[in-house]
């Protein structure tokens, strides 16, 4: 189960853990949005209930194993967890929504040390890196055809969506501050990074995501020398 901030890890699991897809394992995707607070590793404080969607990767040979199903049942079962079970083409656009404003709240807000609020200051930024991400979204291949999909990830949809998340999460500290604050690695690479390898495959171009990318690249590698010296 992949359960993540940002996208792309299923790519590398297949690449370097099980690149034989007839041995491959079953996954199942999906995005949390209960608030969580890490105290210290395997420390977590629940701090606001919310829900988790979960749903399905559909194999190369298009079977779904039963043992899956039958998880993917059982987990809206756990009434703390509020789980609701996908199907494909619906979690994939969960997570996209998600992974669209992380794009946005965690690079900005590493970069500048700041709590989520510190993006409402800056619209012409969101609407921009919003509108980026937006054309490679209605340009996946994966969702051509699906229902709804022009309407939910328009430009001007897209960052409603992720402006409302924004606003009601307007005090938190989000993770990507977290890592720089502690030199750690950062998730850049699957969230930013993402949208900027979609892009090139559908023939996006993505100059604020890439920009991104190579400024949160850098601050990551300043921090983690200046640990080291």
């Amino acid at each position: 189960m992949f359960l993540q901030n940002g996208a792309g890890m299923i790519e590398d699991a297949n690449t370097f853990l099980w690149p034989d897809p007839h041995v491959r394992p079953n996954y199942v995707t999906g995005v949390i949005s209960h608030g969580i607070t890490l105290n210290r590793p395997f420390d977590i404080t629940h701090t606001g209930p919310a829900a988790t969607s979960v749903g399905p990767v559909p194999r190369e040979d298009g079977d779904t194993a039963q043992p899956l199903s039958r998880l993917l049942d059982i987990l809206p079962l756990a009434h703390r967890l509020k789980c609701q079970a996908y199907s494909w083409p619906t979690i994939l656009q969960v997570q996209l929504e998600k992974l669209a404003c992380n794009a946005l709240s965690n690079p900005i807000c590493a970069l500048e040390d700041a709590v989520t609020a510190y993006i409402l200051s800056i619209p012409e930024t969101n609407m921009r890196l919003m509108q980026e991400i937006s054309s490679v979204i209605l340009a996946l291949p994966e969702l051509q055809g699906v229902e709804g999909v022009k309407e939910r990830f328009s430009a001007k949809s897209l960052h409603h969506t992720v402006m409302d998340i924004i606003q009601k999460n307007r005090a938190t500290t989000v993770s990507m501050v977290w890592d720089m604050r502690n030199r750690r690695e950062t998730e850049i690479r699957y969230i930013n990074g993402y949208w900027a390898r979609r892009g090139r495959e559908v023939g996006v171009r993505t100059p604020l995501n890439d920009e991104l990318v190579e400024r949160v690249q850098e601050m990551t590698a300043d921090k983690l020398r200046g640990a080291g010296s």
